[in-house]
């Protein structure tokens, strides 16, 4: 019998689930189910009840009475789940969440329960049992039962009246072996047969009957040998416990009761005597004769009795005999049964090493046809682009000046001309051909090969997007390259207003609305296959236009200057500007050296802590996160943005320090997470906006301007992306053979254009009030 201190060993490890078995009687079911929860707090229980059908083999010759036993089933079925239903609210208003029940139908409840043990793998199990909670023994036969042929792994608790009264562990041992000398004690309480036949023989026809049904449930005729080992061990078992347990009070009950019958014979004798006198002889000697006859059917009923006894006796002995046979024959099949575990056991490794192998062989399989596919997919794209023929393979146009343009254009390289200087070169605005345009000359300029020059315009060409500085043309005798020119300036200059001119700060709505480009570029440049990375990505690097839409620049500059050729301006530069560059590189780059799209990343998160402090240093992101957490963000807000949301400012620079976390794993990904904040605090920005459009009548709003030519719209169209674009400029980019997204690169599913009705009359809205 198992103490609370193994109960609660046992609980601490191990599985989660404890199984209680349940039956008709409510009233014992709850009291196991209180003893299950008083002892395994904080398990799962799962209710088991297994269902015996009502047995109709005493009527098999009536069929009336086999309809009637079967009307009785079908009650017992319906009534069923009203009583799994009462344990069920019994255990939710004890507090029990996860409620389970299992409930199997089965001829007999003992096996039924031990087929749910093996079938479920139950390993704790508490079950209700008859016995002696004083004495820790098991009265009953289906407990002895289900206890002597449990699995090893499953560990037993049985109760009776709410108390713990045997249990059966786990064996680490052989299961199913009985000592022979406990087996010979169990059949010794056979003797008490002999006491009793001493002391009465008169005594004796209950008891004899008793032993005979008990005899003959087992057919003579069937062999004992020709049965499992294991089976007959359990039977022989069984059939000993019963002795034990139930014989002994059935004898001394038909004592009692023949001393009964005894004392009453003799009190009709004593009776018959003293009415001699009184009844005729003959009805005397009627009453004796039938006395008599009475007694000699007794004799001969208790002669048969001993017979019986007699033959269960030498059952008995034969039984044991037989017992000890099939112990050696255990030992031998156990050794067996080791070996083969063993051998199982290896055969089992083997298997696991051939599923791993297996496996491997299947992800080399699906990495080879991806790459087959991928492989496929360019030998297509490669043919096709061969059939259409070599102008669709350099991408859009682009137009070539010549080296006298370029001087004439920037007045012969004065410096009133230049608007900025790097290590990438010295950047001159300009006039070419009756277009303002910004000349980037190259460092060290006719080093590199004029074809490997020239083959590398063509592959920047080919990236083209409305937030991208649009590449207009080249000077190959120079090697210098001629972008559009962008009025407003670089976002550096701007937040801290700098320059020629001083410049008012940025608007909140406007600083959503270049968050909102720069990320919009970002997604186009890392949706191509392979992604393509910035790499230098700085706020000095994003240029505004005269309504503030922002563009990013110096795209793939570094691919076009030779790395063994720096200038002395560039190191110059490059010195000045390390502060800079170190505030933007990521710090997983400066270990491996090696950049990826979450370079970009990190990059993007400085870019939008500063659009909401207004500050470039190098201890931004501390002095964010710090504020944050001492909760004063709003001493580090730019107020110069005019009436800044304090709950948007919030939100945008938690994401920013989000996409500045030092492990790159950590950082949130482009489309699915930073798209999509930023999207929703672009749409309160402009509802804020919106409020107070008539106190600054003056200022387009940004979704008001066509994303292709920065214009404001007149006749707005949705195209399949969800963008919103000016119909000739749509038109335009469909009819030149473009079947994807201008603003995410993505292949549209139709070519299907809706006017945005809601977006034009908004617009003549806003340009009556101008």
């Amino acid at each position: 019998m198992g103490s609370v201190g193994e109960i609660e060993a046992a609980a601490a490890g191990g599985a989660d689930t404890v199984f209680v078995a349940v039956g008709r009687d409510v009233e014992e079911g709850k009291a196991t189910l209180r003893w299950a929860l008083r002892h395994f707090p904080g398990k799962r229980i799962r209710l088991l009840h297994v269902q015996q059908p009502t047995r109709n083999t005493e009527f098999a010759a009536s069929k009336p009475k086999q309809c009637a036993v079967y009307d009785l089933h079908e009650v017992e079925m319906r009534k069923m789940p009203e009583v799994l239903n009462e344990y069920l609210v019994f255990l939710a208003q004890a507090g029990v969440v996860d409620l389970d029940k299992v409930w199997i139908e089965t001829d007999s409840i003992e096996k039924g329960i031990l087929e749910s043990i093996s079938r479920y793998n139950i390993r704790w199990l508490v079950i209700g049992a008859a016995a002696d909670k004083d004495n820790s023994k098991l009265d009953s036969r289906k407990a002895v039962f289900i206890c002597q042929n449990a699995p090893d792994f499953s560990q037993i608790w049985f109760i009776c009246k709410g108390c713990l009264v045997y249990t059966k562990i786990i064996q680490r041992s052989r299961s199913g072996e009985v000592s022979i000398k406990q087996l010979a004690r169990s059949f010794s309480s056979l003797e008490l047969f002999d006491g009793y036949i001493d002391k009465s023989e008169d005594d004796r026809g209950p008891v004899l009957r008793r032993l005979r049904s008990q005899c003959l449930e087992q057919p003579e005729n069937k062999k004992i040998q020709g049965q499992p080992a294991g089976g007959l061990y359990c039977r022989l078992e069984q059939a000993i416990v019963d002795g034990k347990s139930s014989r002994p009070q059935e004898f001394e009950e038909a004592v009692r009761r023949w001393k009964e019958e005894d004392n009453a014979l003799d009190a009709k004798m004593k009776a018959l005597t003293l009415s001699h006198s009184v009844y005729p002889a003959q009805s005397v000697e009627i009453l004796y004769n039938k006395e008599v006859n009475e007694r000699k059917e007794l004799e001969k009923m208790l002669g048969s009795k001993r017979q019986q006894l007699d033959r269960v006796k030498n059952q008995y002995h034969k039984t044991t005999r037989e017992l000890l046979t099939v112990r050696e024959q255990n030992s031998i099949l156990e050794k067996r049964a080791q070996k083969s575990k063993l051998e199982v056991k290896e055969l089992e490794e083997k298997f696991q090493s051939a599923v791993e192998l297996l496996i491997t062989f299947k992800e080399r399989r699906d990495k080879l046809r991806v790459e087959h596919q991928d492989a496929l997919k360019d030998v297509r794209d490669l043919r096709r682009s061969a059939q259409v023929g070599t102008p669709s393979l350099c991408g859009p146009q682009i137009l070539s000046f010549s080296f006298a343009e370029i001087v004439e254009a920037t007045h012969n390289f004065d410096p009133s001309q230049r608007i900025g200087e790097g290590k990438y070169g010295t950047v001159y605005k300009g006039l070419l051909r009756h277009l303002h345009v910004a000349i980037r000359m190259l460092p060290s300029f006719g080093s590199a090969g004029a074809v490997d020059f020239q083959r590398r315009v063509e592959v920047l060409s080919r990236v083209r997007h409305p937030n991208l500085v649009t590449l207009i043309g080249t000077c190959p005798e120079s090697q210098s390259l001629v972008f559009e020119y962008l009025k407003a300036g670089s976002l550096d200059k701007r937040l801290s207003c700098k320059g020629k001119s001083k410049t008012p700060p940025l608007t909140w709505n406007i600083r959503t609305q270049i968050a909102t480009d720069i990320c919009s570029a970002l997604v186009y440049l890392h949706s191509h296959k392979p992604p393509i990375i910035h790499g230098n990505l700085k706020s000095s690097k994003v240029l505004l236009n005269a309504n503030f839409v922002a563009k990013v620049g110096d795209l793939g500059i570094y691919c076009l200057v030779p790395k063994n050729e720096n200038s002395k301006i560039a190191k110059s530069d490059a010195e000045s500007d390390s502060e800079v560059t170190s505030l933007y590189e990521d710090p997983e780059f400066l270990v491996s050296g090696q950049l990826t799209p979450e370079s970009d990343v990190y990059s993007f998160g400085i870019i939008l802590l500063q659009l909401v402090t207004g500050k470039s240093s190098l201890s931004i992101v501390k002095d964010v996160k710090c504020a944050l957490d001492k909760g004063n963000f709003d001493k580090v807000v730019d107020f110069s943005a005019g009436d800044c949301p304090l709950d948007q400012a919030k939100w945008l620079a938690q994401l920013g320090l989000r996409c500045c976390e030092r492990n790159k794993l950590d950082r949130p990904d482009l489309v699915s997470e930073i798209s999509s904040v930023i999207e929703s605090i672009r749409a309160l920005s402009i509802e804020s906006a919106s409020s107070s459009r008539s106190k600054e009548p003056g200022k387009t709003p940004a979704h008001f301007v066509c994303p292709i030519y920065q214009e404001v719209m007149k006749d707005p169209l949705i195209a399949a992306d969800g963008f919103t674009y000016e119909a000739e400029a749509i038109h335009g980019w469909l009819l030149s053979g473009h079947n994807t997204s201008p603003m995410t690169n993505l292949k549209l599913e139709h070519n299907d254009l809706v006017p945005n009705h809601a977006l034009l009359y908004a617009i003549q809205e806003w340009q009556e009030l101008l």
